[in-house]
């Protein structure tokens, strides 16, 4: 579990992931990827979750989006190049997969924040689940 408020402008949790019996699998998190307007603090309107597996070469990423930044075709063509965009909804789930490992996010709790931006452009809070297993 994982929770996001604005004014955490540092905002970056990693995970190690290992097996019963200590062996390291790999590791996942959730960071910052977009913030709108100026100004402290950020306006946070998307977040990378990840996952590393050391048996994979490759770092699966998806992008939490604001619904305003989902619907911005230049803000959502642009995080799509970090990883495949998905629109932040209450009890929503993503799944990232890799060689060996699975990752089930599932947003618990989320806020939009209020002010001069855009209606639901930036988030308050967000808070997520995250579940790994082997394959």
């Amino acid at each position: 579990m994982t929770t996001y408020a604005v004014g955490d402008d540092l905002f970056d949790d990693s995970f190690s992931i290992d097996s019963t019996s200590g062996e390291f699998l790999g590791e996942c998190g959730v960071g910052i990827s977009e913030a709108i307007g100026v100004g402290e603090p950020k306006k946070v309107a998307a977040f990378e979750v990840w996952l590393f597996d050391k048996n994979d070469i490759q770092t699966v990423t998806k992008v939490l989006m604001s619904e305003h930044a989902f619907s911005d075709p230049s803000v959502k063509q642009r995080l799509e190049a970090k990883g495949e965009p998905i629109l932040a909804e209450p009890n929503s789930e993503m799944v990232l997969e890799t060689a060996t490992l699975t990752l089930v996010a599932r947003v618990v709790d989320m806020e939009y924040g209020s002010g001069a931006l855009p209606p639901r452009s930036f988030f308050e809070r967000v808070t997520l689940d995250l579940a790994i297993w082997q394959k």
